[in-house]
Protein backbone atom coordinates (compact mmCIF):
# COMPACT_ATOMS: atom_id res chain seq x y z
CA UNK A 1 0.00 0.00 0.00
CA UNK A 2 1.31 3.19 -1.07
CA UNK A 3 2.34 6.18 2.13
CA UNK A 4 -0.76 8.65 0.17
CA UNK A 5 -3.13 5.68 0.04
CA UNK A 6 -2.22 4.67 3.51
CA UNK A 7 -2.81 8.11 5.39
CA UNK A 8 -5.78 8.72 3.05
CA UNK A 9 -7.96 4.90 4.87
CA UNK A 10 -6.14 6.26 8.29
CA UNK A 11 -8.02 9.50 7.97
CA UNK A 12 -11.13 8.06 6.55
CA UNK A 13 -11.16 5.53 9.47
CA UNK A 14 -10.34 8.40 11.90
CA UNK A 15 -13.24 10.59 10.95
CA UNK A 16 -15.70 7.32 10.48
CA UNK A 17 -14.74 6.90 14.10
CA UNK A 18 -15.14 10.23 15.19
CA UNK A 19 -18.87 10.30 13.48
CA UNK A 20 -19.79 7.07 15.50
CA UNK A 21 -18.86 8.19 18.38
CA UNK A 22 -20.97 11.51 18.07
CA UNK A 23 -23.98 9.14 16.63
CA UNK A 24 -23.51 6.78 19.99
CA UNK A 25 -23.14 9.78 22.52
CA UNK A 26 -25.63 11.59 21.16
CA UNK A 27 -28.20 8.80 21.56
CA UNK A 28 -26.66 8.00 24.67
CA UNK A 29 -27.79 11.60 26.14
CA UNK A 30 -30.79 11.31 25.08
CA UNK A 31 -31.76 8.24 26.81
CA UNK A 32 -29.84 9.32 29.94
CA UNK A 33 -32.37 10.74 31.29
CA UNK A 34 -34.52 7.79 31.68
CA UNK A 35 -32.02 5.86 33.47
CA UNK A 36 -32.90 5.63 36.87
CA UNK A 37 -30.17 3.25 38.52
CA UNK A 38 -26.96 1.96 37.66
CA UNK A 39 -25.83 -1.47 38.75
CA UNK A 40 -22.56 -1.38 37.04
CA UNK A 41 -19.37 -0.03 38.34
CA UNK A 42 -19.22 1.61 35.37
CA UNK A 43 -21.41 4.76 35.77
CA UNK A 44 -24.37 5.63 34.71
CA UNK A 45 -23.19 6.49 31.09
CA UNK A 46 -22.31 3.14 30.41
CA UNK A 47 -25.52 2.20 31.82
CA UNK A 48 -27.54 4.30 29.14
CA UNK A 49 -25.06 3.23 26.17
CA UNK A 50 -25.69 -0.52 27.03
CA UNK A 51 -29.75 -0.04 27.74
CA UNK A 52 -29.56 2.09 24.06
CA UNK A 53 -27.86 -0.61 22.50
CA UNK A 54 -24.73 1.46 21.50
CA UNK A 55 -21.92 -0.71 22.89
CA UNK A 56 -20.94 -2.50 20.21
CA UNK A 57 -20.82 0.97 18.16
CA UNK A 58 -19.44 2.98 20.98
CA UNK A 59 -16.22 -0.02 20.89
CA UNK A 60 -16.12 -0.16 17.03
CA UNK A 61 -15.89 3.85 16.90
CA UNK A 62 -12.70 3.24 19.09
CA UNK A 63 -11.31 0.57 17.65
CA UNK A 64 -12.03 3.11 14.32
CA UNK A 65 -10.42 5.87 15.32
CA UNK A 66 -7.31 3.81 16.88
CA UNK A 67 -6.51 1.96 13.74
CA UNK A 68 -6.57 4.88 11.66
CA UNK A 69 -4.27 6.67 14.11
CA UNK A 70 -1.87 3.76 13.54
CA UNK A 71 -2.30 3.97 9.62
CA UNK A 72 -1.51 7.78 10.44
CA UNK A 73 2.31 7.34 12.10
CA UNK A 74 5.05 7.72 9.83
CA UNK A 75 6.82 4.08 9.34
CA UNK A 76 9.55 5.51 10.36
CA UNK A 77 8.25 5.72 13.87
CA UNK A 78 8.66 2.09 14.48
CA UNK A 79 12.29 1.31 12.79
CA UNK A 80 15.09 3.93 13.80
CA UNK A 81 17.47 1.43 11.36
CA UNK A 82 15.35 3.01 8.45
CA UNK A 83 16.03 6.88 9.58
CA UNK A 84 19.79 6.28 10.38
CA UNK A 85 20.11 4.33 6.43
CA UNK A 86 17.87 7.34 5.40
CA UNK A 87 20.27 10.26 6.57
CA UNK A 88 23.59 8.30 6.07
CA UNK A 89 22.26 7.77 2.36
CA UNK A 90 21.42 11.83 2.01
CA UNK A 91 24.44 12.44 4.47
CA UNK A 92 26.61 10.62 1.17
CA UNK A 93 24.55 12.24 -1.62
CA UNK A 94 25.35 15.48 0.03
CA UNK A 95 29.51 14.85 0.10
CA UNK A 96 29.25 14.14 -3.30
CA UNK A 97 27.62 16.84 -4.69
CA UNK A 98 28.85 19.41 -2.52
CA UNK A 99 31.89 17.89 -1.13
CA UNK A 100 33.35 18.52 3.00
CA UNK A 101 34.29 20.68 4.88
CA UNK A 102 37.77 20.75 5.66
CA UNK A 103 38.37 22.55 8.77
Amino acid sequence: MREFEKQAMGVAMVFAGIILYGIVHLSTLMYLPSVMSYSTQWGKYLQAVYESGGLIALIASIVLFLIGVVLLIPKSFFSTKDVMNEIRERDREFNEKYGTRET
